[in-house]
């Protein structure tokens, strides 16, 4: 008996996911399938080959209609530029390592390591990280400024009395600045120069 409802709430479940438009294959048609995306790779990684020999052989044959001394120029040129290609290839690696312990030792997302690099001079790089990094500073403490900033108060409590220097007015807010002004008019007076 508990057999049978395993079985008929399995068969519950397949009908349940045929219903769902999702393809199902039977094996013939699974092989079929992965058969046909095999030759299409294989026919593609055929052509690129193809094309990157005939390339070889066009080259060959240039280099055979050339003279001795023209060959070897050619070939030197070649194998130059092989090795720019590969010491650019080494720098490049070598400033994303650099660019991406700055950033750690910053404390920066190192994601942003691989659009540095892309500047491509150390000395840009540091700049912009400084920049970078002193532009979220500031994003920073103005949040936490906002959020630290209380309203005044509303009843008297704004009122100053007794006297008070230039610092400890330059210290206050507007609204302190006007209580003081109405309670103390001369030493409001005194201190602004009016």
């Amino acid at each position: 008996m508990a057999d049978e409802v395993e079985t008929t709430s399995a068969n519950q479940g397949v009908e349940n996911n045929q219903n769902d438009d999702k393809l199902t294959f039977t094996s013939k048609e699974f092989d079929s399938e992965v058969d046909k995306r095999i030759a299409n790779a294989l026919e593609t990684a055929k052509e690129k080959w193809d094309e990157e020999k005939q390339a070889e052989i066009n080259q060959a044959e240039e280099l055979a209609k050339l003279s001795a001394a023209d060959r070897k120029k050619a070939e030197d040129e070649a194998r130059q530029k092989a090795l720019d290609e590969r010491e650019s290839a080494l720098n490049r690696r070598e400033l994303t390592v650099n660019v991406s312990s700055l950033l750690k030792e910053r404390e920066l997302p190192t994601d942003l390591a691989e659009s540095l690099v892309k500047l491509g001079n150390a000395d840009e790089i540091s700049t912009v990280v400084d920049s970078l990094q002193q532009t979220i500073q500031q994003g920073i403490n103005d949040g936490v400024k906002d959020r630290l900033r209380q309203d005044p108060p509303k009843n008297d409590a704004t009122k100053i009395s007794g006297d008070i220097g230039k610092v400890e007015f330059n210290a206050m807010t507007a609204a302190e600045r006007v209580a003081f002004s109405k309670s103390n008019p001369e030493q409001f007076k005194q201190i602004t120069g009016e």
